[in-house]
């Protein structure tokens, strides 16, 4: 492996122009008597070597106090190199634009790059989301707020993965910092980034079970047991970044995405790590509808900040609407800041059907005071997490019951096994209001591991553990 530095042919240029040939004779001779040259001792190279999912080897391309021109290439790394090729990316933006003769990048698992390559239609193929959805329409499209998502998949070893594009001028270091730096269940994985005809393709973990946005505007509100699966992942994922002082500052139904068995958070470009047991913004970060009272102030917030604004996505995911704009329609009031400010909490955008338990859990976390807020770990422990096993209801998977959504539209009565039915109260008895009903809500598969229209059959078990 070679290892470049950018500044050695100025140095020689330098060393050339003050001395003759016969001078830089003698100094070499000096230094190396023995007539052996080697370009870098030991010890001014940091390798180190780790072990990938894909049986291959990463090394550590950093040296001591320098970088490694990390732009040459595709090849594995460590965290340390993904986030050094970020900023590098950032550093020469300007550059890139019309130089780039080749793709660059950092790997850290589930790819195979070649011979330094890893080529868009060759090893890699990107579908649209919406023709991997096109049997159940177009309604289900996943979107980015920074760039275009797609459907990848490593043509050699069949891998799914999300693939979003992010134009080089608007790529941040800290669009992968919080990912490569804190790996979590729930925080979705990245595999790396590479640099390809001026834009970088971030691959990560696949959510393709969609976003809790799309799902409520699909599906509409979801039923209680729903968002308590889908609160309880968050919350641990929450639980652990607060415990590394880091703010995720936009948690909101979009940037929650459904994997196949869990919840994740995605979209960490907004986020900070703490330095103090303050933090002192210098704009407003994140999206208004969800901030809380202290953040919109900008005199400091904590990770109590992200609590406010989980317990406004619950009431999303209760009513199908965030809080607020209800009862304050957006078209009369173009920006809520103001109102947040001066009215905060939203207890009364609540749903009517919410559960005692939950209205209590919802109370704590849309605490005006921050010193009074539950934090993430205290809200796991909540009774509002943890029903009777009777109200904990064994259903299809999230993604399939899209595709029965688009099956009731022609059929007038679903069909499912005893052992997976609904076993939550439902008001009525006629049989249209309990196909309405259905419309209306999600199915969860807590134990499915692989495919999206599978049956999970069995009783109940253990879902929200």
């Amino acid at each position: 492996m070679e290892y470049m530095s950018t500044d050695s042919d100025k140095e020689i240029d330098l060393l050339l122009t003050h001395l003759n040939m016969s001078d830089v004779i003698d100094i070499m001779e000096n230094f190396y008597p023995n007539g052996e040259l080697a370009v870098y001792e030991d010890s001014l190279i940091t390798m180190r070597q780790e072990t990938n999912q894909n049986g291959g080897c990463k090394e550590s391309l950093l040296f001591r106090g320098r970088e490694v021109s990390l732009l040459t290439c595709v090849r594995y790394g460590t965290e340390e190199d993904l986030l050094a090729f970020a900023n590098q990316v950032s550093n020469t933006a300007k550059q890139i634009n019309g130089q780039r003769q080749q793709e660059s990048g950092i790997l850290l698992n589930m790819i195979t790059p070649k011979n330094g390559r890893y080529q868009i239609d060759s090893d890699v193929l990107l579908f649209p989301w919406k023709l991997t959805y096109r049997n159940i329409g177009s309604d289900f499209i996943p979107r980015g707020a920074f760039g275009k998502v797609y459907l990848a998949q490593d043509r050699e070893t069949k891998k799914r993965m999300a693939c979003k594009l992010v134009p080089v001028e608007q790529f941040k270091p800290s669009d992968v910092e919080i990912q490569v730096r804190f790996r979590h269940e729930n925080i979705a994985e990245l595999y790396g980034a590479i640099l390809w005809d001026e834009t970088i393709h971030l691959f990560m973990e696949a959510g393709e079970g969609g976003s809790v946005m799309e799902k409520l505007e699909s599906c509409g509100p979801m039923r209680e047991f729903e968002i308590i699966w889908v609160t309880k992942h968050i919350l641990k994922g929450l639980d652990f970044l607060h415990s590394k002082g880091v703010i995720h500052h936009d948690i909101k139904p979009s940037n929650i995405v459904f994997m196949s068995t869990k919840a994740v958070l995605v979209d960490f470009g907004l986020s900070v790590q703490m330095t103090d047991d303050t933090y002192y913004p210098k704009d407003l970060r994140g999206t208004e509808i969800y901030m809380s009272p202290e953040v919109i102030l900008c005199r400091g917030h904590t990770t109590k900040a992200d609590i406010y604004s989980m317990g406004a996505t619950i009431i999303h995911m209760q009513t199908g609407s965030p809080p607020w704009v209800n009862r304050y329609p957006r078209t009369s009031y173009p920006s809520y800041l103001y109102i947040i400010h001066k009215q905060a909490p939203p207890l009364e955008d609540i749903a009517e059907d919410c559960s005692t338990s939950m209205r209590e859990l919802l109370e704590a976390a849309l605490e005006r005071n921050p010193n009074h807020r539950l934090c993430a770990a205290d809200l796991l422990k909540h009774e509002a997490l943890h029903p009777p096993p009777e109200d904990q209801p064994r259903c299809q998977s999230l993604d399939s019951a899209l595709f029965e959504r688009k099956r009731l539209l022609t059929r007038k009565e679903l069909e499912l096994p005893e052992n997976i039915a609904d076993s939550s109260s439902c008001t009525g008895s006629s049989e249209e209001s309990e196909l309405l009903k259905r419309q209306r809500s999600l199915y969860i598969d807590l134990g499915a591991l692989a495919g999206y229209f599978n049956i999970v059959r069995g009783p109940p078990t253990l879902e929200y553990d």
